[in-house]
């Protein structure tokens, strides 16, 4: 099972157009707290189920920037069975990563998205 096989098209559609408007820097972010998220979790199915669950849940609040990842690591918590040391674990971690390089601590919202 693919990744994001259980996200919709337009979710899939809109984390392409989030993508292409992002700084290079920004997605540099994203990349880097994916990859912290997955050391911790596992890069299994459920560690990759993980991260899709948390880009549909961005992209279901309106954030149109993929660095704001972190911000919304522990909202997978509720939608999750089992792993949440790790998923609380992962929060901490990628809370101090954003931290160290001055990332916004509020997601990256337009009103009326």
């Amino acid at each position: 099972m693919g990744v994001f096989e259980n996200v919709d098209p337009e979710t899939k559609a809109r984390l392409v157009r989030v993508w292409e408007k992002m700084s290079e820097l920004d997605r540099d972010f994203f990349v880097d707290q994916v990859a912290l998220a997955l050391s911790i979790w596992g890069s299994d199915e459920t560690g990759r189920d993980f991260v899709a669950k948390i880009l549909s849940r961005m992209m279901e609040e309106g954030s149109h920037n993929l660095s704001d990842f972190g911000l919304y690591v522990e909202t997978v918590m509720s939608d999750v069975k089992g792993r949440h040391d790790k998923i609380k674990k992962a929060g901490l971690i990628i809370d101090d990563y954003r931290m160290k390089n001055a990332l916004s601590s509020v997601p990256h919202k337009d009103i009326g998205l």
